[in-house]
């Protein structure tokens, strides 16, 4: 490894091209970089091979036999011993040009300024941005698959192979941003790919890795396999190094390289949810020792080479919105104080949130409900029908209503449900049946479910008419006030009494003479009115003159 940063470093200085800088660091099987792996193609030698044939075949200058033959201390000019291997140096060969395919797009990606679109294909030179909300997926053609999310910009610098050859190189430029990489190991071993931050090249020969750069800054995380992380210009001294292995990462301040440190464990992922109905939906994961930040991720494939979400938050916690109906995968992972974002852990996601359930009006939640009332709730546009739920249990298993196909956004209460508690929910019916993406019933999702009291109405107790006076009593919930009404006509059309009273009791004095009907109702902490009670007739006796008559008679014969 030494020996190939050092040679960048003689590189830069004799003003080497670039593409012989792009392919002068790589992985051998060793997992050390060698000088000669980087530098030259073997060609194992077959019957009828000349050294003129292979210069016409694979040389840019194939007048330069004689040098190939010198390099390689051939002693006869035109034979070569079948089986032998011949070393060609790779700034002699001769390279064709390759193109990167966009493989997806999310949001508005520009390159050189104008949005680009799925199977686009890219070549060395073009560079892109991403923007505050798009992603960008590129396929090299060694089969490399690099996600860019949002906020990145960057460029290909080299993409070119060598014809009739498994030689490729490939280097991209990441300014700013990150690359999300995951590399098929490379068939030769001149082969190269690198990315390359203004100060850092991080080069590998088959692995899954992330670069990010911001700034003066760039972060270099190994998920799978080896990665050989150098510095470019170094400010003063030799160029630092390092190589990365699984599950190791480092962060580079100005080009000088930090420590290797292990990246942070996955995040335990089992209590997300793997089905939501909502269209939005908070999602948690338990907090992680030596976390300090979380990336939250969302794409349509397991490989998330379809990211369509990348957002960070500075708490395990994560707001899921503005996604359709479909099936998803959600990633998540958590960065340490250098900002070095670990293991990562996902879990599949079916988001089933639509046609989106109303809003329930009343009784609100928790409320009491006095006699007959109704359910309400707000009216979607375009008029759609209902399907409404009432249950004794939360888990709505005890249904005593289950209607579908309500129209308008009202239903009254059934006046045979007891006085007890009860739970309700609305679903907006499909209009289409379940012809809708993702439809799995002729209905979108029960809205959350509120509870309800219903109240046991009141009920009078016969009237007790005594010298002591009238005495009232009534059944009815405890905790309520009553309002209580004393007629002398069955329709209550005038009253004699009509007051609201705490408690169920009532002694009033005795009125005068004659029929008198009673009822009550409970009255609501806000004041809505329950349902009368039935009315209750009672008699107070009228008092015979006869006793005074025989009184003022007797008097003067006395």
């Amino acid at each position: 490894m030494g020996t190939v940063l050092n040679h960048w470093a003689s590189c830069q200085a004799q003003r080497l091209s670039l593409h012989v800088l792009r392919c002068s660091l790589l992985l051998s099987a060793s997992l050390v970089l060698t000088v000669q792996a980087a530098e030259d193609l073997t060609l194992s030698i077959a019957p009828g091979d000349t050294l003129i044939g292979i210069s016409q075949r694979f040389l840019q200058d194939p007048q330069r036999w004689p040098e190939l033959k010198r390099y390689n201390r051939i002693n006869q000019d035109r034979r070569l011993q079948p089986g032998s291997s011949l070393r060609i140096p790779l700034k002699w060969l001769r390279w064709s040009e390759l193109t990167a395919e966009v493989v997806f797009v999310q949001g508005t990606v520009l390159v050189a300024g104008k949005p680009v679109v799925a199977g686009a294909q890219l070549k060395a030179g073009d560079s892109f941005d991403t923007g505050a909300s798009g992603s960008l997926t590129l396929r090299v053609a060694d089969g490399a698959m690099v996600v860019f999310p949002p906020n990145t910009q960057a460029s290909l610098g080299v993409l070119r192979e060598v014809d009739g050859t498994a030689v490729r190189a490939t280097t991209i430029e990441l300014q700013k941003g990150s690359a999300d990489t995951t590399v098929v190991p490379l068939k030769d071993p001149a082969s190269s790919f690198e990315i390359r931050t203004p100060r850092v090249v991080t080069a590998v020969r088959g692995t899954r890795f992330r670069v990010a750069a911001e700034g003066e800054a760039s972060r270099h995380e190994v998920l799978t396999g080896v990665v050989a992380v150098g510095e470019v210009l170094p400010a003063a001294g030799a160029p630092g190094k390092a190589t990365l292995n699984e599950a190791q990462g480092l962060r580079a301040e100005a080009g000088r390289l930090g420590a290797v440190v292990s990246l942070l464990p996955a995040a335990n992922v089992s209590a997300l949810p793997q089905r939501v109905e909502r269209t939005a939906q908070s999602l948690t994961v338990p907090p992680l020792a030596g976390a300090l930040a979380w990336r939250w991720q969302v794409a349509t494939d397991t490989a998330f080479t379809r990211l369509l979400q990348d957002e960070r938050t500075t708490t395990p916690t994560w707001l899921l919105t503005s996604l359709p109906d479909g099936d998803y995968h959600v990633r998540v992972r958590a960065a340490d104080a250098q900002g070095l974002e670990g293991r990562e852990a996902q879990v599949p996601l079916a988001i089933r949130a639509r046609p989106e359930p109303p809003l329930l009006l009343s009784p609100s939640p928790g409320a009491s409900v006095a006699g007959s009332g109704e359910l309400a709730w707000t009216e979607l546009t375009g008029a759609p029908l209902y399907q409404v739920q009432v249950a004794r249990d939360v888990r709505f298993a005890d249904l005593v209503l289950d209607r579908a196909g309500v129209k308008g956004n009202r239903l009254p209460m059934d006046a045979a449900w007891v006085p007890g508690t009860y739970y309700w929910r609305v679903a907006t019916m499909r209009p289409d049946g379940v012809k809708a993406p993702f439809a799995e019933g002729p209905r979108g999702p029960f809205a959350d479910g509120a509870s309800f009291t219903l109240l046991p109405p009141s009920a009078m107790v016969p009237p007790e008419v005594g010298e002591g006076g009238l005495k009232l009593a009534w059944s009815g919930p405890a905790g309520f006030s009553h309002r209580v009404q004393v007629s002398t006509d069955v329709n209550f059309a005038t009253t004699e009494f009509d007051q609201v009273v705490a408690g169920s009791r009532l002694e009033l004095p005795t009125p005068k003479s004659g029929t008198y009907f009673v009822r009550t109702q409970v009255v609501l902490p806000d004041g809505r009115p329950g349902t009368w009670s039935s009315s209750q007739r009672f008699e107070v006796p009228y008092k015979h003159p006869w006793g005074l008559l025989l009184l003022m008679v007797l008097l003067p014969l006395l």
